[in-house]
C-alpha cells in the first residue's frame, strides 16, 4: 500500500478560494496537493511530473467556459493510471454521472461533508494499492514461469549433451589404454575409438545448431528458390531414410511457387517433418507432400503479429497415421517435449523447424486429431520469380 506521503491528489477549480481551503484541508490529511486553476494548468501539471504523478485529480465538473468532463477524458488519455474524481453540484448530478460513464472513477457534490471527501479518496487510493498489488504477483508469475520454461530447457540440454560427453570421454578413455600399453594397442581400435568419438562430438555440432534454431538465431543464407524443385531433392533423399513401408504422394502445384529462404535449412526442415509422419504410420503407410500458394487476408488465424497479410506459400506434409490429442498439439513446438522414448529424439524436431519457420518471416502450423492423422503446413512468404 503507498505510504502517506506517495498520496499524491492534483486540484482542478477555477474557484481559487474553494481550491485553497480544499488543499489546506487535504494537507492537514497528510497528502500531497498540486493546484490548477484551468484545464491548460492541469494538462502541463500531469505532464511535468510524469514520475510523481498525482494519483488522484478531484476535477470540478464546470472550469469557468471549460468542460471539467472532457478534461477529465484528456487527463486519463495523459496518465492512464490516474484515477478522477468529479467535484459537482447537488443540480449537476446528471453530468457527473455522464462524466463515469466517459471514465472518471467518482464524483463528490458540492458542499460535500470532509469525511465523505476522504473516504472517496481512500476507495481511490486502496485501489491504486491493488493494483500495484496484482502487477506485483503477475510479474512474479512471469519469472516463475520463465524459470520453469529454463528448467526444462536446462535440463534437456543437460541430457542430451552429457550422453554425448560420456560417449566421447568413454572412447578417450579407451583410447587412453590402447595407447599406454606395451606395445600400444591395435591401430584399427584405436582408429575406431576415435571415429567414435569425432561421431558423437559432430552430434553435438548438430545439436547446438539445433538450439540455435529453436532461438531463431541460427546464420541463414536466404535466397531466391523454386519449392517444387525443393521438394522433388528431400523427396529424392528421403526414400532411403523413410524405409520401404512408406510411399510419398506428390502433390503437384496449380501455378510455380517461390520464395526466399536459407535452401539447405528448407530441406532439413521438411525432411524432419517426413520422419515425424513416418512415425506416426509406424513405417506402414503414404505421407502426402506439396506446395501450394496461399493468400492470406487480414486476420487469417494463420498470421502471427509480426506477419503481414498477403501472398504465401504453403508446404505441406500430410499423414493418416496416429494423430495427435489436442494438449500434445499444444506442446509440440516445446524444445525437448517429445512423446517417443528418449533414445528415439532429443524432441527438438518441431522446436527447431518451428524456430526456422519464424526466422524466415513465417509459421509452422499443426492440424491433428487422434486417430486421424496429422496436417503440417510450413507457410512461407511468397516471392517472385524476378524477385
Amino acid at each position: 500500500m503507498p505510504r502517506r506521503e506517495e498520496r499524491r491528489v492534483l486540484i482542478v477549480d477555477d474557484d481559487q478560494d474553494f481550491a485553497g481551503s480544499l488543499a489546506a484541508l487535504l494537507e492537514m490529511e497528510g497528502y500531497v496537493i498540486a493546484v490548477a486553476h484551468d484545464g491548460a494548468g492541469a494538462k502541463a501539471l500531469v505532464e511535468a511530473m510524469a514520475a510523481e504523478a498525482p494519483g488522484v485529480a478531484l476535477v470540478d465538473i464546470r472550469l469557468g467556459r471549460e468542460d471539467g468532463v472532457a478534461l477529465a477524458t484528456e487527463l486519463g488519455r495523459i496518465r492512464p493510471d490516474l484515477l478522477v474524481v468529479m467535484v459537482t453540484a447537488y443540480a449537476s448530478v446528471p453530468t457527473a454521472i455522464r462524466a463515469l460513464q466517459a471514465g472518471a472513477y467518482d464524483y463528490v457534490c458540492k458542499p460535500f461533508d470532509p469525511d465523505d471527501l476522504l473516504a472517496t479518496l481512500g476507495r481511490c487510493f486502496d485501489r491504486h494499492a491493488l493494483a500495484h498489488e496484482r502487477a506485483q504477483a503477475e510479474e512474479l508469475l512471469r519469472r516463475s514461469r520463465r524459470l520453469e520454461a529454463i528448467g526444462r530447457l536446462s535440463a534437456g540440454i543437460a541430457h542430451d549433451f552429457n550422453n554425448l560427453l560420456a560417449v566421447v570421454g568413454g572412447n578417450l578413455k579407451l583410447l587412453q589404454e590402447e595407447v599406454l600399453r606395451d606395445p600400444p594397442g591395435d591401430r584399427a581400435v584405436m582408429r575406431e575409438l576415435v571415429a567414435d568419438a569425432l561421431g558423437a562430438v559432430e552430434e553435438g555440432i548438430a545439436a547446438s545448431r539445433q538450439l540455435l534454431a529453436v532461438g531463431r538465431a541460427q546464420p541463414l543464407l536466404p535466397r531466391l528458390v523454386d519449392l517444387d524443385h525443393v521438394l522433388d531433392q528431400v523427396i529424392h533423399q528421403a526414400n532411403a531414410a523413410l524405409g520401404a513401408g512408406i510411399t510419398l504422394d506428390r502433390q503437384v502445384a496449380r501455378e510455380p511457387c517461390h520464395a526466399i529462404v536459407d535452401a539447405r535449412q528448407l530441406e532439413a526442415s521438411l525432411l524432419n517433418l517426413m520422419l515425424n509422419a513416418r512415425d506416426a504410420l509406424d513405417g506402414q503407410g503414404a505421407i502426402r507432400v506439396g506446395a501450394e500458394p496461399r493468400e492470406l487476408a487480414p486476420g487469417a488465424p494463420v498470421l502471427l503479429d509480426d506477419m503481414p497479410p498477403g501472398a504465401y506459400v504453403a508446404l505441406v506434409v500430410e499423414d493418416a497415421g496416429c494423430g495427435m490429442a489436442p494438449d500434445v498439439v499444444e506442446r509440440a513446438f516445446h524444445p525437448f517435449f517429445s512423446t517417443k522414448p528418449a533414445e528415439s529424439g532429443s524432441g527438438l524436431g518441431l522446436a527447431t523447424v518451428y524456430g526456422f519457420a519464424r526466422q524466415s518471416g513465417g509459421n509452422l502450423v499443426i492440424e491433428s486429431e487422434p486417430g486421424a492423422g496429422t496436417r503440417v503446413t510450413l507457410l512461407l512468404p511468397a516471392a517472385t520469380r524476378g524477385a
